[in-house]
């Protein structure tokens, strides 16, 4: 198999957001170790639900194996034939074949407090878990099956747990539940552990002569005052007053690289719900959001004061970003809502940033208008390269980019994969961007070896396959090229379209995505929106920053106008020219950019030099060898001598583009 552990726990995280075929890579890698066993597909449907008298009654058919005689994979491990499977769910057949026995919980509060009737000093050791996809905290503990001659099989306590061994199958990791379609995905990735001894006497075939569907009884003496007051930490997530996605944060393990924001975020959520500290620390001493405090605990305590004076200092910006309450969960609710007083919102220690300065604020909208043929989208296309390789002088010499480091998806219908090749060769005729940013950092959708799109920005269909590739490539800013390709809405009604875009808003926040729409004007005058296209003026009403560009047939020069800005003071009209397809202003007759495209391209050849040295020059001679190489090999016709490099490497250091060491070595 090509996949990694690490690659399927991140698939398995997200795996409502995959594709079938992404599903099934799932299930492809764990069935190298697991005995794996056909489920039913699909989910039920409306005449099923009504038959049946609900949802979940319905949903239980479609976790029911799809073959007869399944049993035996329990025995003998079954082949895996990705034709066979279902592309939604399958089932983890237990016993010797997978080699697991999985306690399955129904109940957290009942079965710790089952526990600490039955077996107080036996504590349930930590192991592989799994939280279903069904309604509440329910999870799956995968237990080591004991080699031997000995059986284990099937029990039951009513209501609170079952043991599933020879005989019995639960969900695979990554299946999707027939009745809420959400994930079972990892909550504690560990080692599997050897199963209890309570466990695997109360399994065994021998036990009392009980059938392998026997259920059993609650104690009597159990109830609900009991079980608050004796449930352990490990399920008291349960009774905080804490949203689900911080919960849910709590049980995830993120990858390297990946652990300090959820982990800052539900330390936030923890001090703002009154959690007391000990139990704080206690959390993140016993699940997966702890594990980098646990691996640097100096740190820890820096983040523990941080998040303690952010929450003094700014409690209502804390609750802005968490919601107005710590315990609100996403929903329509009333207690998701509070009053805040003018003085707290003048004093918020929130900041407006910008993607580009005075052009292009950061998570809002941005949308650019204009006739067709106006060339707005080489225009887009010219944003997108300053936000991946920021120019020295600023887009369009004027507006500073004040980030780097972006990730640009085109979501596009006009342009094929041999006129975009086009485009992007005439382009980085002067403007060399090296390879490695174009590779990394621009990326289009595109099937059946082309790069144009089509769907509908307003159905999930089409929503999930840009969110899944948002788990890929982690793009934060995404280009709409043009928005009458991506709807079937009528654009001429202010409900439709409104209501369009406010649900693409919000697809856009919820993947924390800046969006950029393209829109045309009509072919009248009559037929352009005010501020923004054609349509209804819904549209312009709904965009917080509006930009049109112009092309004047007559002068032969384009006019950028600044149409809208919500929260921000407008900006002049920019006079514009093309050449080799990107923009730059007009400031006097005849005065041409040229010399400022020539500067990018010398810089961007150090920046490759750089780049084919391994990331870093040892001398400046060997730096100056190399920006000659790629800067011949760019332009031919054009040769550079040493004396050319060391100047272009010079440019590079004033513009901060490379670092020059004190030893006299570069890098970036």
């Amino acid at each position: 198999m090509d996949s990694t552990w690490n690659e399927i726990c991140r698939l398995v995280q997200q795996a409502d957001q995959l594709d079938a075929d992404g599903r099934l890579t799932i299930f492809a890698f764990l069935a190298q170790t697991l005995s794996l066993i056909p489920l039913r597909d699909g989910f039920p449907t409306p005449a099923e639900i009504e038959e049946h008298g609900s949802l979940a009654k319905a949903a239980k058919k479609y976790k029911a194996p799809a073959e007869k005689g399944w049993n035996r994979w329990c025995h003998e491990k079954r082949p895996f034939d990705r034709t066979d499977f279902s592309t939604d769910r399958a089932g983890v057949a237990c016993g010797p074949a997978s080699g697991v026995l999985v306690l399955d919980v129904d109940n957290p509060r009942l079965f710790d407090a089952w526990m600490q009737e039955k077996h107080p000093d036996e504590p349930l050791p930590m192991t592989l878990k799994v939280r279903t996809g069904g309604h509440g905290e329910r999870f799956h503990y995968y237990f080591q099956y004991p080699s031997g001659d000995e059986q284990y099989f099937c029990r039951s306590v009513k209501g609170i747990f079952d043991i599933r061994g020879i005989g019995g199958q639960v969900l695979c990791p990554g299946s999707l539940h027939p009745e809420t379609r959400k994930p079972y995905v990892f909550a504690e990735i560990v080692p599997i552990a050897p199963a209890p001894f309570w466990l695997l006497e109360m399994s065994k075939k021998s036990d009392g002569g009980k059938k392998d569907d026997d259920e059993q009884s609650p104690p009597d003496r159990i109830n609900e005052k009991q079980i608050l007051e004796i449930a352990p930490l490990d399920h008291f997530l349960s009774n905080l007053n804490l949203s689900d996605d911080t919960k849910q944060k709590i049980l995830t393990t993120f990858l390297q690289g990946q652990r300090s924001e959820p982990s800052w975020s539900v330390l936030l959520g923890l001090i703002n719900a009154d959690v007391d500290e000990s139990t704080i620390r206690a959390i993140y001493q016993s699940y997966p959001i702890g594990e980098k405090a646990r691996g640097n605990p100096k740190w820890f305590e820096r983040e523990i004061q941080r998040a303690k004076q952010t929450i003094a200092q700014n409690p209502i910006g804390v609750d802005m970003q968490l919601g107005f309450s710590s315990g609100a969960n996403s929903s329509s609710h009333d207690s998701e809502y509070g009053i805040v007083n003018a003085y707290d919102v003048l004093t918020a220690q929130t900041s407006f940033e910008f993607l580009i300065d005075n052009f292009w604020p950061k998570d809002e909208p941005l949308l650019v208008t204009g006739y067709g043929g106006a060339g707005k989208s080489v225009l887009t296309l010219q944003i997108a390269m300053d936000l991946v390789f920021p120019p020295a002088n600023g887009f369009l010499d004027k507006f500073k980019v004040l980030h780097g480091g972006h990730r640009v998806l085109f979501v596009q219908s006009e342009n094929s994969l041999v006129g975009m090749r086009r485009r992007l060769e005439l382009i980085r005729g002067a403007y060399a961007i090296p390879d490695d940013v174009i590779q990394q950092k621009l990326f289009f959708l595109g099937r059946r070896k082309d790069i144009r799109a089509s769907g509908d920005i307003d159905s999930k269909q089409f929503q999930d396959i840009i969110k899944k590739q948002h788990g890929v490539i982690g793009f934060d800013i995404l280009i709409v090229d043009p928005l009458i390709s991506f709807h079937n809405k009528d654009e001429n009604s202010n409900d439709e379209m409104r209501r369009l875009l406010d649900n693409f808003s919000e697809f856009c926040e919820s993947l924390k995505v800046s969006p950029l729409i393209i829109h045309h004007h009509g072919k009248f005058k009559q037929e352009r929106g005010v501020g923004g296209g054609r349509g209804a003026s819904a549209i312009g009403d709904w965009s917080p920053n509006t930009w049109e560009l112009e092309y004047k047939e007559k002068d032969k020069k384009f006019k950028f106008i600044h149409k809208k800005a919500r929260n921000f003071m407008l900006n002049d009209d920019v006079v514009l020219e093309m050449r080799n397809l990107r923009f730059s202003p007009l400031t006097s007759p005849g005065q041409s950019s040229q010399s400022f495209s020539q500067v990018q391209k010398n810089i961007a050849c150090v920046i490759q030099a750089i780049t084919n040295l391994g990331g870093h020059a040892k001398t400046q001679v060997e730096l100056k060898t190399e920006v000659v190489k790629v800067f011949n090999a760019i332009d031919p016709n054009e040769q550079i001598k040493l004396a050319t490099a060391r100047n272009y490497i010079l440019a590079a250091v004033n513009g901060k583009h490379i670092k020059e060491a004190a030893t006299g070595g570069y890098s970036l």
